[in-house]
């Protein structure tokens, strides 16, 4: 089975998080782009129909998966036309810039032959499949404090969405989302949040700092982002009753794609030893090998969704509770007070 595939949007996100993946993953075929720099996909897919608009691409293009890469704020209204049409569709997270949107689209995918999968890829990042490991052999006893960062030394604004005023912009909207499911991912639903999300650069329109906790009754839940960190970033600090697990640096996959070094060897996605994390205990340290990360996964399993052999990899309703604490957080953040998740 080959998926027949579109991407809407054919920027930054397209070439470096997607379109790298439809060649490496068998069974996918792209056959259309839309944007500025569709005519780009070319180069390894010389039979792709490149569209400026994804208007007209959707009138004429055969394919049955659409990615949508698009800004945040668009994601809602190109998924409804999508979904209308019965097709399956990859949304770049967090799906949609609200609780309403996202419901709106809960009750049109019921109705509809198509479908919705959100692209969570941090989910394979090899330094999270390593913590997950870690936990699950209880190495660390039962989690007390748990921090994550995703710092970057940014001092100076770009003109990009990203960075521009609008819904779904700033970097609790970019970041934040993949720091959110990773914690749900472990922990569950948190009682409540409380933000303090700033803006810190000169010249910044939105967002681009945070500081955020969720709430629970056994755990500390700490999640942050910082324009500022220049060296090397801390990514995790997870304090338990047995161990101490500290993790440095991110996951090499993003920098190996941006380089265009992904698929080069065999081991292209894994992490320099000098990164690996060090679970500290009474018992001494020890240095853990970071297990290799695999955005590849999620194509994987897209396809065999697909094919009906496999669930969905990350359904559109399981973003619920993601969305919901985003909003609590800028509510938190402007308020200066704890927000209570219903």
């Amino acid at each position: 089975m080959t998926i027949k595939t579109a991407i809407i949007g054919y920027g930054f996100a397209a070439k470096t998080f997607h379109e790298p993946f439809l060649r490496a993953v068998e069974g996918y075929e792209l056959v259309a782009a839309s944007g500025s720099n569709a005519e780009d996909a070319k180069q390894y897919w010389p039979e792709m129909v490149a569209h400026r608009h994804f208007q007209n691409m959707l009138e004429c293009s055969q394919a049955e998966l659409y990615i949508v890469t698009t800004p945040n704020d668009s994601h809602c209204d190109i998924a409804k036309r999508l979904l209308a049409a019965g097709k399956r569709v990859i949304l770049d997270k967090p799906a949609c810039t609200s609780s309403v949107q996202l419901n709106e689209l809960i009750q049109l995918e019921r109705a509809s032959t198509g479908s919705v999968s959100i692209f969570q890829n941090r989910r394979w990042d090899g330094d999270f499949l390593t913590l997950k490991k870690l936990i699950g052999s209880g190495q660390l006893g039962d989690i007390r404090r748990f921090e994550s960062h995703f710092d970057r030394a940014r001092p100076t604004p770009k003109k990009r969405w990203r960075e521009l005023p609008g819904a779904g912009a700033g970097i609790w909207f970019d970041l934040g989302p993949h720091l959110i499911d990773q914690a749900l991912q472990l922990f569950g639903k948190p009682s409540g949040v409380t933000a303090d999300i700033r803006i810190l650069r000169e010249g910044a329109s939105v967002d681009d700092y945070f500081d955020v906790l969720l709430h629970y009754s056994n755990q500390v839940v700490k999640l942050h982002s910082s324009p500022f960190c220049f060296g090397r970033p801390l990514r995790y600090d997870v304090q338990g009753t047995q161990g101490r697990y500290v993790k440095y640096a991110l996951d090499p996959q993003e920098s190996q794609l941006i380089n265009g070094k992904a698929f080069s060897t065999p081991s292209w996605a894994a992490e320099e030893f000098a990164n690996f994390g060090r679970v500290h205990s009474e018992q001494g340290d020890e240095r853990i090998t970071t297990e290799p990360g695999d955005y590849a996964q999620f194509f994987e399993l897209m396809r065999a969704f697909i094919g009906g052999s496999a669930e969905n990899p990350v359904p559109l309703s399981s973003v619920a509770e993601q969305i919901a604490i985003i909003e609590a957080g800028f509510i938190s953040s402007r308020d200066r007070k704890r927000i209570e998740l219903p």
